[in-house]
């Protein structure tokens, strides 16, 4: 983790990070942290980034860029298992693909899903997208793997990655903003997130939006329309008491 980008000033002077950044000041120093304080914690991130309407790209601060980041790799599945391997990859810009390695595949993917780093917003995306590559692709050894593994992926395997790729969004944007500061002095951040970041995925479980993930134009409005859904109704589950 960690973006290493400077912060947005309506972030700094957003009091309601001032909450969220108790609320994990105060996990930090417990022995257990409770599914209530989780929730606490994740209720204050909702109201920081400007409520659930930050998924429709309502907020300046957080949300935009995780759209547009995973529409971008939806895109590339899709356009792999419509029109094939190679002629997605040519997509990316790769000219001289028998020559490509693994990691040299993996670069020109997360290069192309990860246009700017800006703003704390943009790297926290792109650090997201990163972390997604290294969850898909992690024992890899070589092309047809990869091949196999975006051919393969059905509609709830796809599901499961968007909601992988929105929990680190969450947790790459946090971190940025309050690792320093919280964990300089007292508290185990490593725990801490990654306790964060399990409640968010098991929080994720209930999500079913596959019904329709079907024969989307990932590239155009319904694609949009359908990560701003999700994004939004993952918002959603924290921003009631």
């Amino acid at each position: 983790m960690g973006t290493s980008q400077s912060v947005n000033p309506s972030v700094k002077n957003n009091p309601n990070w001032g909450d969220l950044s108790r609320a994990i000041s105060t996990a930090s120093r417990s022995e257990n942290i409770s599914e209530n304080q989780l929730h606490g914690i994740m209720r204050h991130f909702v109201r920081a980034v400007g409520g659930s309407g930050a998924g429709h790209g309502r907020s300046s601060t957080f949300g935009r860029a995780g759209v547009n980041r995973a529409q971008r790799f939806m895109s590339f599945v899709s356009d792999t298992q419509r029109h094939g391997f190679n002629e997605a990859i040519l997509q990316l810009g790769i000219v001289d693909v028998a020559n490509l390695s693994v990691n040299d595949f993996i670069n020109y993917l997360l290069a192309h899903c990860s246009a700017g780093n800006s703003n704390l917003d943009e790297t926290a995306a792109n650090a997201a997208m990163d972390e997604l590559l290294k969850h898909i692709l992690d024992n890899v050894q070589s092309l047809g793997d990869i091949e196999s593994i975006f051919q393969q992926a059905n509609i709830e395997t796809q599901h499961e990655w968007l909601c992988f790729f929105f929990a680190s969004y969450i947790m790459e944007f946090s971190d940025e903003l309050f690792s320093t500061r919280i964990f300089e002095k007292e508290g185990d951040r490593v725990r801490t997130f990654q306790e964060i970041r399990n409640y968010i995925l098991r929080s994720l479980e209930e999500i079913n939006v596959q019904d329709g993930m079907q024969n989307i134009n990932w590239q155009g409005e319904q694609g949009n329309a359908i990560i701003e859904n999700l994004q939004t109704e993952i918002l959603e589950i924290w921003s009631q008491e």
